[in-house]
């Protein structure tokens, strides 16, 4: 079958669909399509997580696993996941970084996590800004907030940096835009823009954008598109050999490095061993 044949029969089946139950709302169904099934607690390496609970401001309560700050260091980093994925097996890949003494806060969304609610552009960003206060919160004056996020979570991640104070942004295999990464034609009915080429308009904060070179669902294309638009300080490894599946024996180190390099003011001077590329640049007023 080749590609107008694909494309054609695509647009009838979700013309067919729409006719039932909306164009969008299928749209997103499929955009999102959160994991079905009770979340699998995962094996701890370390210290187990505390449960934790925050409220949106549209009244949703939503679940979160959360590591308290270690050692006298009261920064957090708050952990969006990605598509197709949820709270339970992110705080299994990101346990890591717990080991460095930072608090680590690992999000859910709506419709994700057999939470209330269903998922959507609007929705994913009001449910991390809850995460985000209880974040800031957490770190109390003394302490700040960086955001990692993985995938559609990066895009999460960026939309959050675009509202409100973060000390830093990081993403791992995220996409520039939905339209250039949504499957062919299927852009058209899909009502979420998570355009973070334009959302990087309005962000300020240093940034780190991570890529696998073998990266074939979301291609590393993207994210040297947002190193190039941004005008932060910024940063670009892309890891030889990685896919799009987070691998925090790889990644951990580099964004704990990446973090320490920040706070001692030597992000510049950072750069990776091993089979990887490193790019970094100035922010735009300090060129």
């Amino acid at each position: 079958m080749n590609r107008v044949h694909f494309a054609v029969l695509f647009l009838l089946g979700i013309a067919m669909l729409a006719a039932q139950s909306g164009c969008a709302h299928f749209a997103r169904e499929q955009l999102y399509a959160p994991p079905v099934g009770p979340v699998i607690t995962p094996d701890w390496s370390g210290p187990e997580p505390d449960r934790i609970s925050v409220t949106t401001e549209d009244g949703l309560d939503l679940a979160g696993f959360y590591w308290a700050p270690m050692n006298g260091n009261p920064d957090i980093i708050l952990v969006l996941h990605g598509r197709r994925d949820n709270a339970g097996r992110m705080a299994g890949y990101i346990q890591r970084l717990a080991e460095d003494g930072r608090g680590v806060l690992v999000a859910s969304y709506r419709g994700f996590n057999d939470n209330r609610g269903s998922p959507s552009e609007d929705g994913l960003i009001t449910d991390a800004q809850a995460f985000y206060r209880f974040a800031r919160e957490a770190a109390g004056a003394q302490g700040d907030v960086y955001v990692f996020g993985h995938s559609l979570g990066g895009a999460v991640a960026i939309q959050l940096a675009a509202r409100e104070t973060l000390s830093g942004v990081m993403t791992l295999a995220t996409f520039s835009d939905l339209g250039e990464a949504a499957p062919y034609f299927s852009e058209i009915f899909i009502p979420d823009s998570w355009e973070s080429i334009v959302a990087l308009n309005s962000v300020e904060e240093p940034l780190l954008f991570i890529h696998g070179s073998d990266d074939d669902y979301v291609e590393p294309g993207h994210s040297r598109r947002l190193f190039r638009t941004t005008c932060s300080l910024a940063a670009l490894a892309i890891i030889d050999g990685v896919r799009h599946r987070p691998n925090f024996r790889l990644i951990a180190p580099l964004i704990t490095g990446w973090v320490d390099a920040l706070e001692n003011g030597q992000v510049e001077e950072i750069s990776i061993e091993g089979a990887a590329s490193w790019e970094s640049k100035p922010a735009c007023d300090a060129a």
